[in-house]
């Protein structure tokens, strides 16, 4: 939305406000209040929309920080303060199912792909030391403890 719009409709409230707000300039504010409230409306959906594109995997490198999805650059936790495993595994997910659609795009001859498709499958890996570090702190027990690290040693015997 222009910004001279704005400013015009914020002096028209103020100037009436200033003016003392009557029976004859009633309906006027009201219209002006309606301007600005759909103004900052319009203006907050398109914050949306940016934030949204955070999100989009095509400006995924630009946000994401190794080991967090948040914007901020934080995982989510519980209210225990321990890392949220559904959200790691959708992030597991979703960075397979990129690196799965780059991997095919450089199969059909896309070779710019190749830089994606890495960085999506490092970013898979990257979500999946973080479920393991997630299950190791809330392992409850040294046996727990042992299959975890049973299992780690064959992943890095492969």
């Amino acid at each position: 939305m222009d910004d001279k719009v704005k400013e015009l409709v914020e002096k028209g409230i103020n100037k009436t406000i200033e003016d003392g707000i009557q029976t004859s300039n009633l309906d006027t504010l009201g219209k002006l209040v309606d301007i600005y409230k759909d103004i900052a409306n319009i203006e907050h959906w398109k914050k949306e929309e940016e934030n949204d594109m955070r999100y989009d995997r095509r400006y995924r490198d630009y946000i994401r920080e190794p080991y967090s999805r948040e914007p901020y650059g934080r995982r989510r936790r519980d209210s225990r303060g321990r890392y949220m495993g559904d959200e790691i595994m959708n992030d597991m997910h979703e960075a397979y199912r990129d690196y799965s659609e780059d991997r095919e795009e450089m199969n059909m001859g896309n070779y710019g792909a190749k830089d994606d498709t890495m960085k999506s499958l490092e970013y898979m890996m990257q979500s999946v030391v973080q479920f393991i570090e997630m299950l190791e702190k809330d392992a409850n027990s040294q046996e727990e403890i042992e299959i975890i690290k049973d299992y780690t040693r064959k992943i890095s015997e492969m």
